[in-house]
């Protein structure tokens, strides 16, 4: 199981980049989202602009918020 952030244009809802958070940050993942059972990680997850930049950093990524849908995505 993997986890992805996914962005979308707001008006098309075209996927305009997919993001792959690193396995290794899976438990800092966890207690980012506040998730407490583990199905809880098989949901999509609009993000806060905290934890948009938390991931940010994580994968070395910048997020354009501004017309996007950002969200994240479990991926079996």
């Amino acid at each position: 199981m993997k986890h992805v952030i996914e962005v979308f244009d707001s008006k098309t809802e075209e996927l305009l980049k997919t993001v792959e958070i690193p396995s290794t940050r899976l438990a800092e993942l966890v207690e980012l989202m506040g998730w407490e059972d583990p199905e809880d990680e098989i949901y999509v997850y609009d993000l806060s602009p905290e934890q948009l930049s938390t991931i940010a950093e994580w994968t070395h990524t910048q997020f354009s918020e501004t017309n996007n849908i950002i969200q994240l995505v479990c991926i079996a």
